[in-house]
């Protein structure tokens, strides 16, 4: 709203400026300024008060507007062209020269030389050393110990003894004492009794009847078809082919290299060596031998030996048990009753014996003997020798190198290329098909009819008869009897015996028992030891020595000449175009338009508008 009531007194302003120019333009004879003088003094000459008097006039005003138009506008396009040009193309031509080398090699020689070099050779050599030794030194002691000595006593004792013996008792019992007892029993039985009776049955009965049958039938026709078929064709069609080749070329540098050169000085270096010095030295060692020794020993031993002796022992244990019945029976057989028996046994009577027994020990006696030996030390002397030491320099040298390059060429070659094309072929194709006809053919059907048949059938029916019988029916009756049985009893009896009891005593003895002790005893002996020592041999070697010499060689180099060749070269040019289209566009145009302006001049002295002027 406000923008459009600013547009509105923006165009009302220009009216006006457009107004005031073309009133002064004019001057004061044109029928605008005319109005404008007429309205002015109404202005002046119009009531008694002073105010202001609008008046108002149509001026045609210009106003911008933006209007669509269609143009024509030259525009340039770009097509592709195809241009043939000649290009000088560099090409180059190989060809073979045979060229001489100087070159120089290094020829093996033998040659022979005498070396002195050293070796370390093992000498044996005796050396005396001390070592202890400990000797067992044995000797009697006498010992004092505790020995069981076994006594036999003869103690009176006192043991219980089962004494057996019969009593007879009477024993009441209840039987069970079986009897027969016959009872009269009625009882109904079925009588089987056979029977005939007339059944009536159906049976089916097989008859054969001959039936006319139609069945389809699928008969093969042989046709011919024609069939329409592709096939891949192979033509080979030549193709020019761009490739880049490496061509490899020779180039001769001048190559810097370093040589380790070997040389050999004399230097001299001095060595000691040691040099043995033998002594003869005499000594005392310590030698020692095994002496038996035969001593006296006092050994108890018991030399006793078994005896049967008689012992007292129970009848039934003597004779074996009670026999049947419960009676015993005696070893005569004569079953008058139990008695004491005599059993006899082995019993050890000891005889304890002692004796002086020779014992022999072995001892260890030590003598000493005087005894020679060679002692062996060693004086170290310094000695000098010239030894030859083989060392390197350092040299710079030059050598002239082959070093084979590439470059890129561009080559065309045809190739035969493989292709396949689709060709269209036909072809007579055997096709069975099947037609179906109607036959037909006598079958012959087997069919059933049924038949009722009698037949007479034998059954049993079961006739109920009373029967009567006498069954012997077995019971039994309770019955107290008494019977005497013997019951086999034992009583306690004490009894005495004298019994041999051997006890062991405690008996102090004395005996030389032989004790070893160890002494330390230092010896001596010989020992046999290896020593290294430097030794100058000379032997004969060969090397080998390598003396240059120049030699020529004749070898092929390929050469490549360049040649200039003109090769027509197809490019593509993007070429103008000028051409003409539309373009619409907005222009801005004046549009006459027809505008109401007022006019209010200034009353009362009062300062006229900036239109008014």
């Amino acid at each position: 709203m406000r923008s459009n009531m600013t547009k509105h007194w923006l165009g009302l302003a220009v009216a006006i400026c457009f107004a005031g120019e073309s009133m002064a333009g004019t001057g004061n004879g044109t029928p605008e300024a005319a109005a404008l003088t007429v309205a002015m003094a109404d202005c002046d000459t119009g009531g008694a008060g002073c105010g202001p008097c609008v008046a108002y006039r149509e001026m045609t005003v210009m106003r911008p507007q933006y209007v669509t138009e269609t143009r024509m506008v030259p525009t340039t396009t770009y097509e592709r062209e195809t241009r043939t040009r000649m290009r000088t193309v560099n090409r180059c031509v190989a060809r073979v020269e045979t060229r001489e080398q100087t070159y120089t090699v290094n020829v093996p020689r033998k040659e022979t030389k005498t070396e002195t070099y050293t070796v370390n050779v093992c000498v044996p050599y005796t050396e005396e050393i001390s070592y202890d030794v400990r000797v067992p030194v044995t000797k009697q002691v006498e010992q004092t110990y505790t020995a069981k000595v076994p006594v036999t006593e003869q103690v009176e004792q006192t043991f219980t003894v089962q004494v057996p013996y019969q009593e007879t008792k009477t024993q009441s019992y209840m039987v069970n004492v079986p009897y027969i007892e016959e009872v009269e029993r009625e009882f109904t039985v079925q009588v089987p009794v056979q029977k005939t009776r007339e059944v009536s049955y159906q049976v089916c009965v097989p008859y054969t009847e001959t039936v006319t049958q139609t069945f389809d039938v699928r008969v093969p026709v042989r046709e011919t078809k024609t069939q329409t078929y592709r096939v891949n064709v192979p033509y080979i069609e030549e193709v020019e082919q761009t490739y880049t080749v490496c061509v490899p070329y020779t180039e001769q540098v001048e190559q810097s290299y370093t040589v380790c050169v070997p040389y050999t000085e004399e230097v001299e270096q001095t060595y000691t060596v040691k040099i043995p010095v033998k002594e003869t030295k005499t000594g005392t060692r310590k030698v020692s031998k095994c002496v038996p020794v035969t001593t006296m020993r006092t050994v108890t031993c018991d030399r006793g030996s078994y005896e049967c002796q008689a012992v007292e022992v129970a009848s039934a244990a003597a004779c074996g048990g009670c026999g049947v019945g419960g009676g015993c029976v005696s070893p005569c057989g004569s079953g008058d009753g139990c008695g004491t028996q005599l059993a006899y046994r082995r019993v050890w009577i000891p005889n304890v014996v002692t004796e002086e027994v020779p014992v022999t020990t072995y001892q260890y006696q030590t003598t000493e003997e005087p005894y020679t030996f060679t002692a062996v030390s060693y004086t170290s002397e310094e000695r000098t020798r010239v030894v030859p030491v083989t060392k390197t320099r350092m040299e710079d040298r030059t050598r002239v190198v082959n070093v084979t390059k590439y470059r890129n060429e561009q080559r065309t070659r045809t190739l035969q290329v493989r292709k396949c094309r689709l060709e269209e072929r036909t072809r007579e194709v055997p096709v069975t098909r099947y037609v179906t006809e109607t036959r037909s053919r006598e079958v012959p059907v087997t069919k059933t009819r049924l038949e009722t048949r009698t037949r007479e059938v034998c059954y049993t029916e079961m006739v109920p008869e009373q029967r009567t019988q006498i069954m012997k029916l077995q019971k039994c009756r309770q019955e107290e009897r008494t019977r005497e049985y013997t019951v086999n009893l034992c009583r306690t009896e004490e009894r005495t015996r004298t019994v041999p009891v051997t006890k062991m005593v405690a008996e102090s003895r004395t005996r030389m028992v032989p004790v070893t002790t160890y002494e330390t005893e230092t010896r001596t002996r010989e020992v046999t030891k290896h020593r290294w020592e430097t030794e100058e041999r000379t032997r004969d070697v060969t090397y080998v020595v390598c003396e240059p010499e120049t030699r020529t060689r004749t070898f092929d180099v390929t050469v490549y000449d360049t040649v200039t060749v003109e090769v027509p070269e197809t490019y593509t040019v993007c070429v103008p175009v000028q051409s003409m289209r539309e373009v619409q566009v907005k222009v801005c145009r004046p549009v006459e338009t027809t505008v109401q302006v007022p006019l209010a001049p200034a009353a009362c002295g009062t300062p006229v508008c900036n239109v008014c002027k």
